[in-house]
């Protein structure tokens, strides 16, 4: 797993949260017509998860015993809400100010929130933990990935198409419960669901928890 982690950017995971866990986690962090929320780690049971799953990661040796989850987003994909999301990497995260440290960059305010882009020595000390808390499957818009364009650096929106195109991309199914391991900076995309259901994930991030020059909106560890 952790071969595979670092070669092709992305691996599965046996995460150990149980089903009355993933219940609350459907009642509690959804509202209908919205497609998602970020900024969910003020939220007890969403702390509790992001505890739970870096524990298993780190024991794992999948992540740092260091590390701090930075970002907690809510998705669900459904007939009301039905989206398309281009190829991209996940490069802007929340901050607890206005960036101003050399290397942070494309500031923007979400919801009150100050986000930034870090720089690239930081976004490759990240992982992302996507919590399925339905099953995904081909027909409900699943996550697509290109497999080892983590490698590649910040890739520049024109350079995209040919990235996907030389790496390939693979569909991400999962069953209730099961987790998929990601690098922010794969290239990752979904198409609308062709028989839209609830697609509800937890997308939780973490850094490896070494000192960064910027201070996190949340740093959770």
């Amino acid at each position: 797993m952790i071969l595979q982690l670092n070669q092709l950017g992305y691996a599965t995971f046996p995460a150990n949260v149980s089903q009355q866990t993933i219940a609350a986690l459907r009642d509690r962090l959804f509202e209908p017509g919205k497609a998602g929320t970020r900024c969910l780690l003020d939220d007890p049971i969403v702390q509790d998860v992001a505890l739970k799953l870096k524990g298993e990661l780190a024991w794992a040796g999948l992540l740092s015993p260091a590390a701090v989850a930075v970002q907690a987003i809510a998705f669900d994909k459904t007939a009301e809400v039905n989206w398309n999301v281009a190829w991209h990497q996940d490069l802007i995260f929340p901050f607890a100010h206005p960036v101003s440290a050399p290397g942070f960059s494309v500031p923007c305010v979400k919801a009150g929130i100050d986000f930034a882009r870090p720089p690239l020595a930081v976004l490759e000390g990240m992982l992302a933990v996507r919590l399925h808390l339905d099953a995904c499957n081909e027909n409900n818009g699943p996550l697509r990935i290109s497999p080892g364009t983590h490698a590649v650096g910040l890739i520049e929106t024109s350079r995209i198409a040919d990235q996907v195109s030389t790496h390939g991309e693979v569909p991400c199914l999962a069953g209730e419960g099961e987790a998929l391991l990601m690098r922010p900076l794969l290239l990752h995309a979904s198409s609308k669901a062709n028989v839209p259901a609830h697609r509800r994930v937890l997308h939780v991030v973490y850094h490896s928890g070494t000192p960064i020059s910027e201070k996190w909106h949340r740093a959770l560890g």
